[in-house]
C-alpha cells in the first residue's frame, strides 16, 4: 500500500481558545507521548499560561499523540502536533502518515471535525491535504470548500 504524509493546518486561533483546541484533540487519543518546546520537555499547562518574554520571538510547542481516533473509521497511530504562537494568536499543524486507501475515508471525516473546531475556536481558516498542505494543488479541503483531492462533505 502507498503511504503518504498528510497534514491539517488551522490558522489564527485566538490564544484563549488554544487549550480547548488541544484538549479536544488529546481526548481523542490513547496517549500523549511527548510535549516539548524547543526540544525541552514541558507541561502543557505551564506552556499555555507561561511567560513568553523569555522565549525569543515566536514559540513552538511540539506534541506527539498516539492512537488518535475519530469515530470507528479513522485511526491515526502517530499524530505530530506543532503549535506556533505569535501576537496573541496560534496556528496548529497536525501531521500524520496514512495509506491512500484510508485517506479517502479519513479526510472527509477530519474535514467535518476540524470545521467544527474552527467554529468553536474562532480560527481564521482550516485546510488539509498532502504535505505540504500550503500547496493549493495538494488540498483535500480549505474551510468549507473542497480542494483538488477532496470530495465535498461540508
Amino acid at each position: 500500500m502507498m503511504r503518504d504524509s498528510f497534514e491539517i493546518v488551522m490558522e489564527a486561533i485566538p490564544w484563549d481558545h488554544m487549550s480547548t483546541m488541544l484538549e479536544s484533540i488529546g481526548c481523542m487519543a490513547e496517549s500523549v507521548s511527548r510535549t516539548e518546546v524547543h526540544g525541552d520537555p514541558v507541561a502543557i499547562g505551564d506552556w499555555l499560561v507561561g511567560n513568553f518574554d523569555e522565549v525569543p520571538c515566536s514559540s513552538c510547542l511540539v506534541q506527539e499523540i498516539n492512537g488518535f481516533r475519530l469515530g470507528s473509521a479513522v485511526h491515526i497511530p502517530t499524530l505530530l502536533i506543532r503549535v506556533f504562537r505569535f501576537d496573541g494568536l496560534a496556528s496548529i499543524d497536525l501531521s500524520f502518515d496514512m495509506d491512500w486507501s484510508n485517506a479517502g475515508v479519513a479526510m472527509p471525516m477530519l474535514h467535518r471535525h476540524f470545521l467544527k473546531l474552527k467554529l468553536l475556536t474562532g480560527a481564521r481558516t482550516v485546510y488539509g491535504g498532502m504535505e505540504p498542505a500550503q500547496d493549493l494543488n495538494t488540498r483535500f479541503f480549505t474551510d468549507d470548500e473542497c480542494g483538488p483531492l477532496g470530495i465535498s462533505v461540508a
